[in-house]
């Protein structure tokens, strides 16, 4: 959840230099594609994060460290659920609903989506905005050991996760192209 806005803001950088390289070789597609693809698969890697957040707890505490009476409980998983997520789906069933209900009504919201595009732009900044205002990074190094977990997380993204992550980019979206304008 930290990095969706960076997510959202790599996918507007990399439309933008989609969309001119193509326009520059005489092809118009249709804007909005690659960010809303962008925050789609983000949205999904935080389902993902979550399900194997709770499956590497299970392991861990009935294989690896077993402990009298430590479990990840169910009640424990609901708390730390990230509820937006919740927001999303409900948000996505709603609108799911109303086109297929009443078809014309499919353009309509394409043009509110348009218009409604600067407040989702001034209320995404205003949101990390005041996540790192309320931060308190000296706090955080102050602990024992942030230093060596930085280290290792360092390590472990520079050295697998972006590699993993770009291997099945390639794999779901090599040779995809957004629609044309």
């Amino acid at each position: 959840m930290k990095t969706d806005g960076a997510a959202v803001a790599s996918g507007t950088i990399a439309e933008s230099l989609i969309l001119a390289k193509a326009a520059a070789d005489g092809v118009n597609y249709q804007g909005g594609w690659i960010v809303g693809t962008t925050a789609t698969v983000k949205v999904f890697i935080d389902i993902f994060i979550g399900v194997w957040s709770f499956i590497l707890a299970w392991i861990w505490t009935r294989h690896i460290d077993l402990r009298e009476g430590d479990t990840a409980q169910p009640g424990e998983i609901w708390q730390r659920f990230p509820k937006f997520i919740l927001g999303f789906l409900v948000t996505f069933v709603v609108t799911l609903a109303i086109v297929l209900a009443a078809p014309d009504l499919a353009s309509a919201t394409k043009a509110a989506a348009v218009e409604s595009n600067t407040f989702r732009v001034i209320f995404f900044l205003l949101a990390f905005f005041s996540i790192g205002v309320q931060a308190n990074f000296s706090r955080l190094w102050q602990e024992e050991g942030v230093g060596r977990l930085v280290a290792i997380y360092v390590l472990c993204l520079f050295g697998f996760i972006i590699w993993v992550g770009l291997a099945i980019s390639w794999i779901f979206f090599a040779g995809i192209k957004p629609p044309l304008a």
